[in-house]
C-alpha cells in the first residue's frame, strides 16, 4: 500500500505563505533563530524560500520572519555559480523569496544550494550537499471528480516512472479562475480573476505499488466556491525526490504529530540536508533535492458540472425618489451599495424611483484583480 503524507503544519504554513506565523516553541533553550529553507533547485527556474525563528530565548508563542538580505546562489561542481537575481521590490520585500535561473540542469553534474546570511555582526554560511539532478517523469494526468451534490470536488494528480527509476513526488500547484460581476454597471468592471497557491507540503511514494504509478488527491473544493463558477485552472508542478527528502518529510509530520511541535526537540534526521559550514553547531531547517520539474494543468468550466448553485446576495432594493433631496441611499445602505438603476417621469429628468444593489455584485475586484492570467483561454 503506497504512502501519501500530507503535511499542513506549521512548517508547511511558514514557508509557503506568509512570513509572520505563530508556532509555539518546546524544548530548544538559548537560541536567537533558526533558519528554515524550502524549494527545489530545478531547470530553468529554481525558487527558494528563507524564514527566521526569532525570540527563541522564552517559553512563549514567538514569531518567524521572512529573510530578505541574504546572498542565495546555485552551485555547480563544475564550478559554475548561479546566482539569484535582483528582485522586484513592488512592496519592498521579496517576501522571503529568491529566483534563481539555472537553466538546462547537466545530468553529469552536481549541484548543491548556497546561502550567506549577516547573523549576529558575522557572516553565516549555509550549503546543502552537492547532488546529481533525478530525472522527473511526465505527469500522466491531472483530473477531477465528485462524488455526489454537495460533496467537494477533488482533484487528482496521476503519475508513474517507468520501470520503477522515480519512486518518490512532491507536488506543488497554482490556481487561477475567473470571476463575472453578478451584475453589469459601468464603469465597474465585469470580469476579473484570482489566483492562488498550495499551503500543504504534497509528497507521495509508489514504493509499495506493483506498478509504480500513484494517483493522489492534492486539494479540494467546495462546489459552491467562486473558484468554480466560470472558468478554473489548475497548473501541477511535479517533481521526483529521493528518499531521504522523503523520509525527511514523512519524519517531519512524525515529530510534529508526536510533539505538537517542529522543535520539540528536533531529532537529527529533521535536519535535512542543509548545515551551517561556518558553525556546524547553528540549526537549520529543511531539505534541498535537485530535479527536473514537470508539469500538467487542467480547466474546469462551469457547464461541466462541478459548480453548484450558492445563494447570491446580489437582491436588488428599491426606493422612492425624495422630492426634496433626490436621491439620496439611506445611511444603513450607504457604505456597501451603489445606485444600479433610476427611473425617470417620461419625458423629463425627474428621477421618480431608484434601485440600489451591493458594490460587489457590479465591482468583480472584490474578489479579485483585473489582471489576467498569462495564457488564459478567452478574449474577455
Amino acid at each position: 500500500m503506497k504512502r501519501h503524507i500530507t503535511i499542513t503544519v506549521w512548517f508547511s504554513a511558514l514557508i509557503l505563505s506568509g512570513c509572520i506565523t505563530d508556532y509555539e516553541v518546546k524544548g530548544i533553550k538559548g537560541l536567537n533563530t533558526i533558519l528554515v529553507v524550502d524549494g527545489f533547485i530545478t531547470d530553468d527556474e529554481s525558487v527558494i524560500t528563507l524564514n527566521s525563528s526569532v525570540d527563541l530565548m522564552n517559553d512563549d508563542p514567538v514569531s518567524s520572519t521572512c529573510i530578505d538580505d541574504a546572498d542565495v546562489s546555485v552551485e555547480c561542481d563544475d564550478g559554475t555559480i548561479f546566482k539569484a537575481k535582483a528582485p522586484e521590490l513592488e512592496s519592498g520585500s521579496r517576501n522571503g523569496r529568491y529566483v534563481i535561473r539555472t537553466g538546462k540542469l547537466n545530468p553529469e553534474c552536481k549541484y548543491r544550494l548556497k546561502i550567506e546570511i549577516d547573523e549576529n555582526g558575522s557572516r553565516s554560511e549555509y550549503c546543502s550537499g552537492f547532488s546529481y539532478p533525478i530525472e522527473t517523469p511526465e505527469i500522466d494526468s491531472v483530473f477531477w471528480t465528485k462524488e455526489d451534490n454537495g460533496l467537494p470536488v477533488r482533484i487528482h494528480v496521476a503519475t508513474h516512472a517507468p520501470d520503477h527509476t522515480v519512486m518518490y513526488y512532491r507536488w506543488s500547484y497554482r490556481e487561477d479562475w475567473e470571476i463575472v460581476s453578478e451584475a453589469f454597471l459601468e464603469p465597474y468592471p465585469e470580469y476579473c480573476w484570482n489566483e492562488d497557491k498550495n499551503r500543504e507540503v504534497l509528497v507521495a511514494s509508489a514504493e509499495k505499488t506493483v506498478s509504480g504509478r500513484t494517483i493522489e488527491v492534492i486539494t479540494e473544493i467546495s462546489p459552491h466556491n467562486r473558484k468554480l463558477e466560470r472558468l478554473y485552472r489548475i497548473t501541477v508542478n511535479q517533481n521526483a525526490i529521493s528518499k531521504k527528502a522523503y523520509d525527511y518529510y514523512a519524519n517531519i509530520i512524525k515529530n510534529a504529530d508526536r510533539t505538537g511541535s517542529i522543535f520539540a526537540p528536533i531529532p537529527s534526521e529533521l535536519r535535512g540536508n542543509i548545515a551551517c559550514t561556518t558553525d556546524p553547531k547553528n540549526p537549520v531547517i529543511g531539505y534541498v533535492d535537485v530535479s527536473t520539474t514537470t508539469r500538467n494543468h487542467l480547466y474546469i468550466s462551469y457547464w461541466d458540472g462541478a459548480f453548484e448553485y450558492r445563494v447570491s446576495e446580489c437582491e436588488v432594493i428599491a426606493f422612492k425618489v425624495n422630492s426634496e433631496t433626490g436621491v439620496v441611499i439611506p445611511d444603513e445602505f450607504v457604505d456597501f451599495y451603489v445606485v444600479y438603476k433610476i427611473e425617470y417621469i417620461i419625458g423629463t429628468k425627474i428621477p421618480t424611483d431608484f434601485e440600489i444593489i451591493l458594490e460587489s455584485c457590479v465591482d468583480c475586484t472584490y474578489f479579485g484583480t483585473t489582471r489576467k492570467p498569462e495564457n488564459w483561454p478567452n478574449d474577455h
